[in-house]
This record gives structure tokens, C-alpha cells and sequence, in this order.
């Protein structure tokens, strides 16, 4: 019916400066090639996906691309709204919250 939202935060571990705005972008740049909607959040991402099984070879992606950038560990941390009985997207999300 609607689209499964998932929600991830990667998180690289051991780099040398507390920052991770680098590699944020890095994750953004796998997303925006896989032709993917997306919303980010100060903490966290939401992706709109068709298919839930896309999901580990998305996640390995950003994996690949931030060892490429010297990183060791990542931790990715997700949750998944796949809901059945009504419309499920980012945009509809946005718009039943509007103040």
C-alpha cells in the first residue's frame, strides 16, 4: 500500500575527530545515487524503500564507501515502519504534523 520507512543512523567509530558531518554525506551520497527518497534529521535518516530487502545491500554500500574513507567500525542503528493498512510515506508523515 504505502512505502516501508526506515529509519538508520551510521555510526563510524575511531576516526580521528569527533565530527561526523563527513561521513553523513558520504551516506547521503549512496542514497541520492540509489535514486532514493530521503529525509534527514539531526540524528537520524528516514528512507523510503518499496522493497525491505534492499535494505543490507544499501546499509553495506555506505559500509564500503566509509572504509574507503579510512573508517574500521561502523555501528548502524535501524528501525523499520513497515505498516500495511494505510498510506506510508515520508511526505504523508510530514503532512499529518503540520502545525
Amino acid at each position: 500500500m504505502g512505502k516501508i520507512l526506515v529509519d538508520i543512523s551510521v555510526e563510524p567509530i575511531g576516526t580521528s575527530s569527533t565530527s561526523i558531518s563527513k561521513y553523513v554525506k558520504i551516506a547521503f551520497e549512496v542514497l541520492k545515487k540509489r535514486g532514493l527518497k530521503f529525509y534527514p534529521a539531526p540524528s537520524m535518516t528516514t528512507i523510503e524503500l518499496d522493497d525491505l530487502t534492499l535494505l543490507g545491500s544499501i546499509i553495506k554500500e555506505i559500509n564500503d564507501r566509509l572504509e574507503k574513507e579510512g573508517v574500521k567500525r561502523v555501528v548502524t542503528i535501524v528501525k523499520i515502519d513497515d505498516r500495511r493498512d494505510k498510506e506510508n510515506s515520508i511526505d504523508h508523515k510530514l503532512d499529518v504534523i503540520k502545525i
